[in-house]
Formats: structure tokens, C-alpha cells, sequence
């Protein structure tokens, strides 16, 4: 059953568990009743400068226990919490500052500085130990609603201008409730490393089913996996959550050598995965490995699930899974309405309906029509669902290349391209050409210098890979590829 709002889940699960450590950093750890404290003294401090229920703040700021406890107690106030991308141009957190009409700038001490070139007035507040620690408190506290804005989500912008995401206190009670679905992780004894930003749906969409659930997390402000998998052994971690891109960094940094024994899950998401990479998991870190398709949009009641039962198939690998439990998922026509259902097996867009689904976007009317309809929303990938029911994404619709009158998905070319075994990463990309109309460009990390484009073409030919149409028609080799400002792969910096 769902909790009404998260307001009331996060005030549950501290009291419940109020002797056990709750948070923990590299500075401090919290039992649940010292966590609820300073959330009380924060939402204190919220009341005492004047902010009520609907304002919106934002961070600017890295994964850290006061962060944590300053951003629930937002939720728990009313007030509305927005994270900024920290890698993001100062320009575009400027605009985006003043586009939520942000009251104060909650920032870390090493961007203290730096946040100054964001906002030209003073509300600019140090996130710290001290300032989230307990206090003598008086306020008259106004209990949200469920359909209360709750939590502003700033999408990457990877593929065009980022989206301002809307979710209400019900919808994030739904993404803490349907959250361990995704991660089999449903004991308050599991644990979790975060290592990612809070400006991340991945921080949202970890973090507030470990509340839920009442496990405990442990946050890190910067990545390095050498003391990511150091902190996997010694906090003996159950859930490590990252990207393919970085599980794949974390790989080389030979983890048989550590004890990870007591892992549940190994988690990838964001990024779509490869049976080499779930083998490599497998055979280097634990034999539990899932994935899921979620997004800012969805949240975890709309999560897509698979785990090393349909992961370790080899003609499986790609899929992302099935429906969690009471989500609703169909494949429709990208240019009909939302009730153009296609055939199974056929790509079109991906739609979701769940109790996660955010309530619009933030001040745009007409791109929130647009994309949500009757609890129904459109989610600009494009996939399929096969006979088994299992759900494939195919990529994004404006990553279609057309190329001589054929439509080619980027990234089903792209996960071809990652089945070389010398190739890291792969971007592909179509670019205006006056023969083709667009002509497909590949570019490529490869692990040692003998890779060239002759190389990968006679790769997918032999293995039949592609069809010739689909095949790159030039290769350009990198050192690395352009990421924005959520570290996911800047297609737009490639042009």
C-alpha cells in the first residue's frame, strides 16, 4: 500500500529505526533518532528564514550526510528541493536558478566559492556538519499533501535542452515503496554505497527506497574506484549501484583482489549493458547482476527489471526485463496517439503508468500535454516488447539516423560495436551527407592501438552483426568521448 506522501515514510523509517546508523560519510554517521533530529533542526532553520510549503531551494552541492539530511528535510517541510548539475556551465545553473525562482543555494564548502558565480544575491548557505546537527527547535509544522509538488528534477540535456521534471510527495512515496523491486534489496540489515551526485535520478531513485526499506547508506563525494571497491569491502556493502561506464573502470581495477562476498546485487542503469559486461561482473564481483530501465520521469514504480536469469542468456542480454510489480508498459506508434499500440516485436516508443509517474514538467504547459496523458507517459525511447514479454530499448527517438531511406537506431549499432572485445566505448552518430541524406559515423575507445576501422567492419560482418546499411561508414578513434554535465555520453559534442 502506498505511504500518502514522503514526507511521512521519511519520518516513519528514522523513528524506527532510531538505534541502528541510518547515514554515514566519510565525516559522520546518523541512527535514525539523531537523523530525524537534524531534520527537525533543519526544517527549523527553513521556518525561522521564512521559506513555506511550495518554496523551491536548490543544491549545488556533492553526495554527503548534511546534504542528505537537508534535502529530507525540504521534503518533510513542504519545501521543494531542486539539485543543480555540478558539471554544468555556471551560465545554465544560472538560468536555471532563477528559471525554479530558487529562495537559497544549499552549496558544499569546496563549491562555496565557486557558487557565487550563480546567484547574484546572498542566499547562499554552507552545507556542513554542523549546520544540520541538532538544535533547539520551534515551528508549527504543516504536514504536505500528497499532491503537493515535492522535488524538481533537471534532466541531463544530453540530446537538447534540459527538462525541469515535476514529482509530488505521492509520487516519491511510490518511488521509496516500489523501489527494492529493482534492486532485491528489502531487508533493513542491506546497505547501499552512494557514489553519485544528488543532482543524478539515480541518487532519488537508490536513496529513497533505502529509507523506505530502513537499510543503511553510505555516501561518498567524489568516485575513485579503488576506494570504491575499499569501501564495498569494508562497509560490506549489499547493493553497488553505477553506470556500465564506470562498472566498467571499476572492472579494471582488478576487484578479485577484494572481498566482496557479502554483495546481494550488482546494479547497472542509465546506460545500456552488454552480455560482456554482465559476464565480466559476474566473474569478477558476484554472480547477481541487474539491471533496469527507469527514468526521471518514471521513477521506480516504473522500473523494468532483469536479473542474471535473463542477463546470463545469451540472445537476453540486452533486454532490460519485465514490468515491476503493478506498472503497466506498451509500445506505441512515435507519431500516433497514445492508443496506437503496435504488434509485439515491433519498435515504436516506449509508454509507462505507474504510481511513480511525475505529475508534468516544471512551468511547461505544453511539453507536459505533450508527453502525459490519463497517468500515461511517453518516454522518447524506442523499444520493443518480444513474445517472451521482455522489453528491449532500441535508443532514443531523436537518435534515429536516417541514412539512403533507412531509419538506424544509434545505439543498436552501437552495442554491436561493444561486442568487439578490444572496444571500451562506442558513440555513433549520423552527420548531413549529400549522398545518403545522413551517413553513419562511429567513434571509438579502444583498449589497444591495432584496432582500426577496417578492423571493426570485417568484426561485424563476420559475426553478422549488421546489416550493411547499418554499418559505420567512417571511424574516428578517441582517447575518451565528451560527457555532460550527468557524465553520461554529450552525443552533440561529437557533431
Amino acid at each position: 500500500m502506498i505511504n500518502l506522501t514522503i514526507a511521512s515514510l521519511i519520518e516513519k523509517s528514522c523513528l524506527e529505526k532510531a538505534d541502528d546508523v541510518f547515514l554515514a560519510d566519510e565525516n559522520q554517521s546518523l541512527t535514525g533518532e539523531i537523523l530525524w533530529k537534524n531534520i527537525c533542526s533543519v526544517v527549523s532553520w527553513l521556518d525561522t528564514n521564512g521559506l513555506k510549503k511550495g518554496d523551491v531551494v536548490a543544491f549545488f552541492c556533492a553526495s554527503s550526510v548534511p546534504q542528505a539530511v537537508t534535502f529530507f528535510a525540504c521534503l518533510v517541510y513542504g519545501v521543494v528541493p531542486c539539485c543543480l548539475h555540478v558539471r554544468e556551465t555556471d551560465e545554465r545553473n544560472r538560468k536555471n536558478i532563477n528559471f525554479i525562482n530558487a529562495k537559497y543555494l544549499f552549496v558544499d564548502q569546496d563549491l562555496f566559492n565557486q557558487s557565487h558565480n550563480l546567484t547574484e544575491h546572498n542566499a547562499i548557505i554552507m552545507l556542513s556538519p554542523e549546520f544540520v546537527e541538532e538544535k533547539e527547535t520551534n515551528f508549527i509544522r504543516d504536514h504536505p499533501d500528497p499532491n503537493d509538488l515535492a522535488l524538481i528534477l533537471i534532466s541531463s540535456g544530453t540530446t537538447g535542452e534540459p527538462k525541469c521534471i515535476s514529482h509530488s510527495q505521492a509520487t516519491l512515496a511510490a518511488t521509496a515503496e516500489y523501489g527494492p523491486h529493482n534492486y532485491n534489496c528489502w531487508l533493513n540489515t542491506d546497505s547501499t554505497l552512494v557514489v553519485m551526485a544528488p543532482s543524478f535520478a539515480a541518487w532519488v531513485h537508490t536513496v529513497l527506497p533505502f529509507i523506505f526499506i530502513q537499510g543503511r547508506i553510505v555516501f561518498r563525494s567524489i568516485f575513485d574506484s579503488a576506494i570504491f571497491l575499499k569501501t564495498l569491502e569494508v562497509e560490506k556493502i549489499t547493493l553497488a549501484p553505477l553506470v556500465p561506464t564506470v562498472w566498467r573502470m571499476v572492472l579494471a581495477q582488478n576487484p578479485e583482489n577484494y572481498d566482496l562476498s557479502h554483495l546481494k546485487t550488482i546494479f547497472y542503469s542509465g546506460e545500456a549493458g552488454s552480455g560482456s559486461l554482465v559476464k565480466e561482473l559476474q566473474d569478477k564481483i558476484g554472480s547477481n547482476v541487474m539491471t533496469s530501465y527507469l527514468a526521471s520521469e518514471g521513477g521506480c514504480a516504473s522500473g523494468v527489471v532483469a536479473g542474471s536469469d535473463i542477463l546470463s542468456v545469451d540472445n537476453q542480454s540486452s533486454s532490460t526485463g519485465y514490468a515491476v510489480k503493478d506498472a503497466e508498459i506498451k509500445i506505441i506508434n512515435p507519431d500516433g496517439s497514445f492508443e496506437k499500440v503496435l504488434p509485439v516485436g515491433e519498435i515504436g516508443e516506449i509508454v509507462l503508468r505507474s504510481a511513480s509517474i511525475a505529475q508534468g514538467y516544471f512551468s511547461n504547459l505544453v511539453l507536459t500535454k505533450n508527453k502525459f496523458s490519463n497517468g500515461w507517459w511517453r518516454s522518447g525511447d524506442l523499444g520493443l516488447i518480444d513474445e517472451n514479454g521482455l522489453l528491449y530499448v532500441k535508443g532514443r527517438l531523436d537518435n534515429r539516423i536516417n541514412t539512403g531511406g533507412i531509419k538506424v537506431h544509434a545505439e543498436e549499432v552501437e552495442a554491436c560495436l561493444l561486442r568487439h572485445p578490444g572496444v571500451l566505448f562506442a558513440a555513433v552518430v549520423g552527420v548531413p551527407d549529400d549522398k545518403w541524406g545522413q551517413k553513419i559515423i562511429a567513434h571509438i575507445v579502444a583498449n589497444y592501438s591495432e584496432i582500426d576501422s577496417d578492423e571493426m567492419i570485417k568484426f561485424c560482418i563476420t559475426n553478422e552483426l549488421l546489416p550493411k546499411s547499418h554499418l559505420p561508414k567512417e571511424f574516428y578513434f578517441h582517447d575518451k568521448l565528451p560527457t555532460g554535465p550527468t557524465g553520461k555520453l554529450y552525443r552533440r559534442g561529437l557533431y
